[in-house]
């Protein structure tokens, strides 16, 4: 669960504000150390190749994306299709018990989206979600561009509708700071992001310690994910967190 800042961390968010950053999501719980949890360039190079690899082994989408120009720029990217149907079902269903039924027999993804249009006549959405790092914040930052089957790209404010239930209240409250449209830092178009402005004192409440090793960045990005993903749709498999579990299987 996420909120918006508070009074409690004015401070930081009047800073962030003054430097042009917008105010970011935060965890409900109150950050209280001084702690920051970065990454350089170099360790998020590293963190998102170990991520790869793990992606390769549980059968997930995750890429490389190739068409950057800028050579010392990364990104890896993931496209996933969503039943539109199903998103809008999700809005009006709050029992645990619903939510499980729709997840399991309505959004299923699927890597052929003409397949799906030809099977179902239910429209879908598909989701480009993209990890960059960001320079002046020293983390990973998600961007993501959507659109309809129809190829009509969805508007911030679809986007906005479209946030998960769990974390809509808390983001809504305060959208300009927390979800916005900005010019993608690498391809230099339009994308959906959320603002990175508290991600090094959100991770360090879960990570205290500083990644040391390769192994430790990729839980590093395993974790960021798992907090920053689910607000606009895209889940981290619970495999990524048991080392033990080698089965492909278990990314559909």
């Amino acid at each position: 669960m996420v909120h918006t800042c508070t009074s409690r961390l004015a401070d930081d968010c009047d800073e962030a504000q003054a430097e042009g950053s917008a105010v970011c999501v935060l965890p409900t719980i109150w950050i209280v150390k001084s702690n920051m949890s970065t990454i350089s360039y170099e360790e998020f190079k590293t963190a998102c190749l170990e991520f790869l690899e793990l992606s390769k082994k549980f059968g997930d989408s995750w890429k490389l994306r190739s068409d950057i120009q800028d050579k010392d720029g990364l990104c890896i990217h993931k496209v996933q299709h969503i039943k539109s149907k199903s998103l809008k079902e999700l809005k009006n269903k709050t029992t645990c018990k619903i939510d499980r039924q729709l997840e399991e027999e309505e959004e299923e993804e699927s890597s052929d989206p003409a397949e799906m249009e030809t099977h179902n006549t239910t429209h879908f959405t598909t989701y480009d979600y993209h990890i960059v790092y960001s320079l002046s914040h020293s983390v990973p930052v998600l961007y993501f561009n959507a659109w309809h089957s129809s190829g009509q790209l969805l508007t911030l404010d679809d986007v906005w509708e479209g946030v998960d239930v769990t974390h809509r209240e808390q983001i809504l409250s305060n959208k300009w700071g927390s979800l916005t449209q900005t010019e993608h830092p690498l391809l230099g178009r339009p994308y959906f992001q959320l603002h990175p402005c508290n991600t090094a004192k959100l991770i360090a409440q879960v990570l205290p310690q500083p990644p040391c090793d390769a192994a430790t960045l990729r839980t590093y990005l395993i974790c960021w994910l798992s907090m920053f993903g689910p607000p606009v749709g895209l889940e981290i498999p619970l495999c990524y967190f048991a080392e033990q579990n080698t089965e492909s299987g278990c990314v559909k």
